[in-house]
């Protein structure tokens, strides 16, 4: 195995592990600390600077731009928490500016996956629907399906 596919390998691990623990905290809290994007985006960002220099330094950033600016709009409409709307720019910069696009169709269907179980998780217990669903369970799906497809690619 070469040592970039090694640093892909290991780059998608750590990214995997800390976007678990996002997870989780996001759903047992209903909030995603900072430092797990910050994590992600340093991942992101290091990788890509890696790999490609000064060019997958700049995709990186603009890839979390571009995740952000997107996200950033439910955000302002009510639909989402800060720290969705920041975890998924922390995946723009794992996935570059390349995966954005694909990353954010694979988070909506999760979305409405999750969100379906979520719902009928709740009829089953006889509650009324929740009012606010932890939305890092489909960013981390959507998003860590497309990082791992980029594996080995340059």
């Amino acid at each position: 195995m070469t040592s970039a596919a090694s640093i892909a390998i290991l780059t998608f691990s750590l990214a995997a592990a800390v976007s678990c623990a996002a997870m989780v905290v996001d759903m047992r809290h209903g909030q995603i600390p900072n430092v797990f994007s910050l994590a992600l985006l340093m991942i992101g960002v290091s990788s890509a600077a890696l790999h490609r220099g000064w060019s997958g330094l700049a995709d990186a950033m603009l890839g979390a731009v571009l995740a952000f600016a997107v996200f950033l709009i439910p955000y302002l409409l009510g639909g989402l928490g800060g720290g969705d709307v920041k975890l998924m720019a922390a995946f723009g910069a794992l996935t570059r500016v390349e995966g954005v696009l694909p990353a954010l169709i694979l988070v909506a269907i999760a979305g409405a996956l999750t969100s379906a179980l979520f719902l009928a998780y709740d009829r089953l217990r006889g509650r009324a629907f929740c009012t606010a669903i932890p939305y890092a369970p489909a960013i981390v799906m959507g998003s860590l399906l497309v990082a791992a497809s980029q594996i080995g690619v340059k």
